[in-house]
């Protein structure tokens, strides 16, 4: 009996310890994700980004960045002008969105429904984790219970021993 108490006291403090460094790695993702910016960008490289951003109106599937078309010449010289002017990238997309509609932006919103898009896998993938995680748990338990033997086991094992060894 002593025994497995000493295995759900390992069991437990190994549970605790896999719990402890899965928040440890949570966290330095975290800490990594956000060190990632690099601060400031140059307007070139606010140019190159916002036209990658930015669906050719005439090039299926493309960037304005990407594509070579005259329109999409003719984008990525706008863009330049208002980001050597001053606009934000958010002004600057608006304006495209405004003249050519909502699709034309690549990058979905990460607001209102559009958000569910990225929300609702990531969620899904944390539920569908926890669940295997706690059937695991769960069998673990219910093996280690049967397999624990009882006094009453012993004796029962021991008899039959006896019975066996006087036939």
């Amino acid at each position: 009996m002593a025994r497995s108490r000493e295995a759900g006291t390992f069991g437990a403090q190994w549970r605790w310890l896999s719990w402890v460094l899965m928040a440890i790695i949570a966290v330095a993702v975290l800490v990594v994700a956000a060190a990632g910016d690099e601060g400031p960008k140059s307007d070139g490289e606010r140019v190159s980004e916002l036209a990658a951003t930015i669906r050719c109106p005439q090039c299926r599937g493309q960037s304005v960045a990407e594509s070579n078309v005259t329109i999409a010449r003719e984008i990525r010289a706008d863009i330049r002008t208002r980001v050597a002017a001053g606009e934000t990238d958010d002004e600057i997309r608006q304006v495209y969105i405004d003249r050519f509609g909502r699709s034309v932006v690549l990058t979905p919103d990460a607001t209102g429904f559009t958000g569910l898009v990225w929300i609702v896998p990531v969620v899904a993938a944390g539920l569908a984790f926890a669940a295997v995680s706690l059937a695991f748990q769960r069998w673990r338990a219910e093996a280690a219970e049967i397999l624990e033997a009882t006094d009453e086991d012993r004796d029962l094992v021991a008899r039959l021993r006896a019975e066996r060894g006087s036939t």
